[in-house]
């Protein structure tokens, strides 16, 4: 049976005032553990507790109206909605089965809010005095949704102190845990459109302009400080009692567990020192690692841990540094100076990330990705499951994006000259990375012919077979043949002049690849015009890069249906985020993403740095962005930090 006694605990607006701002009490309104408690029997009539609170606190029943209190999905305690008058006529004890926290609102004379109309909220109200570095709660207030914020101003002034004329700034506090969300509300939208409801904080203060004679000039600063302070007290906790652990050991375990941390602290030194080298946009740190590392993570280079051997060079499957890692032993001192000097020249998502280097053995060492190359995946190799068409559309974008990064380079324009699908890895968030840099220069050696020339004939320019001159055009040459490639699933040989048939016939759709899926007719038809008109046998027909095939590619991959966007999709279940979730230029999962004026979303603090550097072009194209504006992307965030939260659980 249940208990005849019920414990109920009421909040009052006294109690937001005495608790925020004191004992490092800031986030949320109240901590329930030192509000007024009280004992009721579970028979105990609403009337007859309102009854009890008048004498408790001096407040006549008919002042008092009841709020029961929620907790929301972001792990904050508001106050969601008044006692109706049903529940007002029921007992304690049919009012709820265990345990109450309830809000206790004091009447005025005035007319009270038709909250049940949902047109009206109430909001609770924060001033922060950033001279004082001070927060405080100065009262509730009851808004209309359809209104905006900037008609409760005078209201807001009234209740700090302030003069009529004083500009404020209105912030709304979200959440504190794990992460604090506290953004700037724009005072000409109405409520209703910034989503502020009942229960919703609004913290404000005076205009931080100078900011440099304050420490914390806004108030989201100072929620940020006293996060972190109370972030560091946890983990001092945790370290004191780690050290009563320690202390209750033997003394030769406490001499170990010391070296050990020594150790520790020394190798996490190092990696925030090689982290903060790498956030550095303007260069890329390569490690130089002996021939005696990459014998050791290759078990002496032993044909067990060999993985595949092309033109380029042996490649090898190792470990080091605790990291999986491929390692290819180039097959020409050329070929490995060209191909290192193409990828210390910057990072992009879709070229293969250089670890290191050993010049000794004219070896690279790339991060290893697990997918295999393009290739395989397309005639599914040792039974992979296959492309589905919208994953193809997304390849095709990334490798158009990849190639106008190469072809902006400056000084001199970057052609890779060997653009086919076996060089275009996966990795293992599902994301293409171009690799096998600088045969084309061997190509251009007097006398010389190119390796492997039976695989390499479809994909190679025909101007080029003849003049001996790669362009930029070389490559859109290759780039229209894997397109038609990833459409039909056909073998490149001819693969033009069997879609250009089909497309006269009417047949397209007899050549498109079934395993692909249902493939949008349209998308298809445009990828098989824009395919055909870069494989123009001469280059001055060939499209221009930019202006004619990112146009038409662009929309495929950067705007389909939220349902459909295949980065949404985590690349194995439970096993990697999403990849969209991670910063482009930091290779990390993003705090704060920004969408800059490419349309691509990037880490704060990184993309800041990149402009604040100079540049004036994206990291992802190296094209002129049109303006230098960053806007905040709420939805990745939430999406993020919802991910996060899940993971940790």
């Amino acid at each position: 049976m249940p208990p005849r006694l019920r414990t109920i605990r009421v909040a009052r607006e006294e109690d937001f005032r005495s608790q925020i701002g004191e004992n490092g009490h800031y986030f949320d309104l109240v901590d329930f553990s030192r509000v007024r408690a009280f004992e009721v029997e579970a028979n105990t009539s609403t009337h007859s507790f309102k009854e009890e609170l008048a004498k408790e606190f001096g407040i006549p029943v008919q002042s008092q109206c009841l709020w029961l209190w929620a907790r929301r999905q972001n792990k904050t305690y508001r106050p969601s909605r008044r006692l109706s008058s049903q529940e007002e006529k029921l007992s304690v004890g049919r009012l709820c089965e265990a345990d109450l926290d309830l809000f206790l609102e004091v009447l005025h004379p005035c007319p009270v809010p038709n909250l049940a109309s949902g047109k009206d909220s109430l909001l609770f109200l924060k001033l922060y005095d950033r001279e004082q570095t001070q927060l405080r709660y100065v009262g509730s207030l009851f808004v209309n949704d359809s209104s905006r914020a900037s008609e409760i101003l005078p209201e807001l002034r009234t209740l700090a102190g302030f003069h009529a004329n004083e500009e404020i700034e209105l912030y709304e506090e979200i959440k504190f845990e794990p992460l604090v969300m506290c953004e700037a509300i724009n005072i000409h939208d109405t409520f209703s459109y910034a989503q502020i409801g009942t229960g919703d904080i609004i913290c404000y203060q005076k205009s931080s302009k100078p900011v440099n004679i304050y420490h914390y000039p806004y108030v989201r600063s100072f929620f940020h400080h006293v996060h972190d302070q109370k972030e560091s007290q946890r983990k001092i906790q945790t370290l004191e009692e780690e050290v009563v652990v320690l202390k209750c050991q033997a003394r030769h375990e406490k001499e170990e567990a010391s070296m050990e941390c020594a150790q520790l602290k020394h190798e996490r030194n190092n990696a925030v020192r090689q982290v903060g080298e790498l956030c550095d946009q303007n260069r890329q740190v390569i490690l130089e690692f002996s021939v005696e590392d990459l014998e050791q993570a290759t078990d002496h280079f032993s044909n067990v841990c060999k993985v595949g051997e092309t033109e380029y060079g042996r490649v090898y499957k190792g470990i080091i540094h605790k990291t999986m890692v491929a390692i290819k032993l180039s097959c020409s001192d050329n070929l490995f100076q060209r191909e290192v000097s193409v990828l210390r020249e910057g990072r992009h998502p879709n070229i293969v990330t250089i670890v290191g280097v050993c010049s000794e053995a004219s070896a690279l060492v790339y991060e290893w990705l697990p997918n295999g190359n393009l290739e395989d995946r397309i005639i599914c190799k040792n039974n992979s499951p296959p492309l589905l068409w919208r994953r193809r559309a997304q390849v095709i974008g990334e490798v158009c994006c990849m190639l106008l990064f190469l072809h902006s380079r400056k000084p001199n324009a970057l052609v890779h000259g060997d653009l086919r699908p076996c060089n275009i890895f996966i990795d293992a968030n599902h994301r293409s990375k171009l690799c096998h840099f600088g045969m084309s220069d061997l190509f251009l050696e007097p006398g010389s012919c190119p390796p492997n020339l039976t695989a390499r004939l479809p994909y190679m320019d025909p101007e080029f077979l003849t003049t001996g001159e790669l362009t930029q055009l070389s490559d859109v040459y290759s780039l229209g043949v894997i397109i038609l490639h990833l459409l039909t699933g056909m073998p490149p040989l001819s693969i033009a002049k069997k879609v250009a048939t089909a497309l006269e016939r009417d047949s397209l759709h007899l050549l498109i690849d079934k395993s692909a899926g249902d493939w949008p007719y349209t998308q298809a038809k445009q990828l098989a015009l824009i395919g055909l008109s870069c494989v123009e046998m001469t280059r001055e027909k060939r499209p221009d890069l930019l202006t004619k095939v990112w146009a038409i590619v662009e929309p495929m991959v950067t705007k389909p249906p939220v349902a459909s966007w295949p980065y949404f999709q985590l690349a194995y279940e439970g096993s990697s985020a999403p990849a969209h979730f991670f910063c482009p230029i930091l290779k990390e999962i993003m705090n704060d993403p920004l969408m800059a004026a490419d349309g691509f979303t990037y880490e704060a603090e990184a993309i800041r740095h990149w402009l604040d550097e100079g540049n004036n072009r994206s990291p992802m194209t190296n094209l002129s962005l049109p303006n230098r504006d960053l806007i905040p992307n709420r939805a990745l965030r939430a999406s993020i930090q919802e991910y996060l939260q899940l993971q940790r659980q």
